[in-house]
């Protein structure tokens, strides 16, 4: 299975804004979500992203530059090893805080401007002087040498029509804009209509015929490599996520379901549930937010007066089965019958069809007497994800060939091993090399193996799992805790949904 394509990461530093745009798409969330993770929090996403392969970081708000340690952030960035760019209105950039952001070794800004006319953007804006230090801040760009695209949000048809829009591309280049990004209204935040869809929805290609070719090496929609004209593409559906403010994820900014929590689950994990969403793959690879038929059919039933909408996910199904580990506070482990297979079945009939994927949790998987029978009847389209206990009697060979038959995307495992508080601590490691041993007899058959371990084990068999963690052939390793209060809505373990944290610590190239 290995690791998703995980390109692009944005995340939200600050809702906050000194601007009240007409067209913001985040606009709600300043009184909704006022949360800000801090550095510290910041620091652990990064090691995470890190993990999960992720190449570039696009700092968002809001206004990210109302954050005072901004440049510590961009500092954290680039430790890890990630292109970091910038989405600004450019008001607090003079050279000075410039300065600190070449220090601080950022790659790429995008400011946003919203019109070659400095009474026409600042009232876009709605604040004086919007306009003249938003150039200001794309010229000390380029001279600095950071990569400078410019934002714009075309207030009109007739932008296009009258050469405004040329004009724009004019005026914007000989300042320094190396590209210029044209941002369509989309269905999001203050674009919301309660009668029609998006703006100019359709009109790609009429609207830039008007736009005079020699710009076209320099200017895209919405997503780098979109040709003018032409409707973009949705990198949200392939390689792109979105973490808000406090953590929560969603596909991107102006496609607001949110799908899990990246402080308490890896944000590769929700991208996978992600990924997999119907919601999402709906409408083919281009922009939902800009599909009316799409939005009216999926959207306003949720209901238009929220600038987010957390999703349940409809594709995990209870096995029921029983577990010989019998953790604390487990039901499973009490078990001694299997849940009816006929209720197993109808519920693999009853799932929406366009999920890519279907998980089967509760107890050991392989403890299912109907385990075989229970797989025949997936859709052929849709992976399988199965939780087990890598404890007795564990998998043999015959039954990881059997396995393969079918199009397991992951075998997740809880490494079930005694308590510290219930068994001497000289006793783990063989304990841990018998696990070990099983989980590696799947994963040298080809089958994807992730390893979860509760916390309070890891900090007890760390250093022997590392000397025999890479010989398994295990993909994935990671800790777990089910101490919180607040279980994660849309995460399973073989044990249930009573994951409280989750976290990735290593992962396979």
């Amino acid at each position: 299975m290995g690791l998703p394509t995980i390109n692009v990461v944005q995340l939200t530093v600050t809702n906050r804004c000194q601007c009240r745009c007409r067209h913001c798409g985040v606009s709600q969330l300043r009184r909704e979500m006022p949360e800000e993770l801090p550095l510290d929090r910041i620091e652990a996403l990064f090691q995470d992203l890190k993990l999960a392969g992720c190449r570039v970081v696009d700092l968002f708000g809001g206004e990210p530059t109302l954050r005072h340690d901004l440049c510590d952030i961009i500092r954290r960035g680039k430790a890890y090893g990630f292109f970091v760019s910038l989405e600004t209105n450019g008001y607090v950039i003079d050279e000075a805080y410039m300065a600190g952001l070449v220090s601080a070794g950022l790659d790429q800004i995008y400011v946003s401007l919203d019109d070659y006319r400095a009474e026409r953007h600042d009232d876009v804006r709605g604040r004086q002087g919007c306009f003249d230090r938003a150039v200001r801040a794309l010229e000390l760009g380029a001279r600095a040498g950071i990569l400078m695209h410019v934002s714009i949000v075309p207030p009109s048809r007739e932008f296009f029509f009258s050469g405004d829009m040329n004009r724009f591309m004019s005026f914007v280049r000989e300042r320094g804009a190396a590209q210029v990004r044209v941002l369509l209204p989309r269905f999001a935040g203050d674009s919301i209509r309660d009668q029609g869809g998006p703006l100019y929805a359709g009109e790609e290609k009429d609207l830039f015929s008007y736009v005079s070719p020699e710009y076209y090496p320099f200017i895209y929609v919405h997503t780098p490599g979109t040709p003018p004209g032409e409707k973009n593409l949705c990198t949200a559906k392939q390689v792109f996520c979105h973490i808000m403010s406090n953590g929560w994820m969603t596909p991107c900014p102006y496609f607001p379901l949110v799908f899990g929590d990246a402080v308490r689950e890896p944000v590769v994990d929700v991208f996978e549930r992600i990924q997999s969403h119907p919601l999402v793959r709906l409408g083919g690879d281009y922009c939902p937010m800009r599909n009316g038929a799409y939005i009216d059919t999926y959207l306003r039933p949720l209901g238009l007066g929220r600038p987010f909408f957390p999703i349940t996910v409809e594709n995990q199904i209870d096995l029921g089965a029983p577990c010989a580990t019998a953790c604390p506070e487990c039901d499973y482990g009490r078990r001694s019958a299997c849940r009816p297979t006929d209720d197993i079945l109808q519920a693999i009939d009853r799932l929406p069809p366009d999920y890519t994927r279907i998980e089967f949790y509760g107890g050991d998987a392989f403890r299912q007497d109907a385990l075989w029978e229970i797989l025949a009847r997936v859709p052929r389209h849709m992976k399988i994800v199965l939780w087990t206990a890598c404890g007795p009697p564990g998998i043999d060979a015959a039954t990881a060939e059997r396995l393969r038959s079918f199009p397991v995307e992951a075998v997740k495992i809880l490494l079930a091993l005694p308590s510290p508080a219930t068994q001497p601590q000289t006793d783990v490691p063989a304990e841990l090399a018998s696990a070990l041993e099983k989980a590696g007899v799947m994963a040298r058959l080809g089958l994807p193996v992730h390893l979860y371990v509760p916390v309070d084990l890891m900090a007890v068999i760390h250093r022997s799992l590392a000397e025999r963690l890479h010989e398994t052939g295990v993909e994935r390793l990671y800790s777990i805790s089910r101490d919180d209060a607040r279980p994660l809505v849309n995460a399973v373990a073989c044990f249930g949904k009573a994951v409280g944290t989750a976290r990735l610590l290593w992962a396979r190239r």
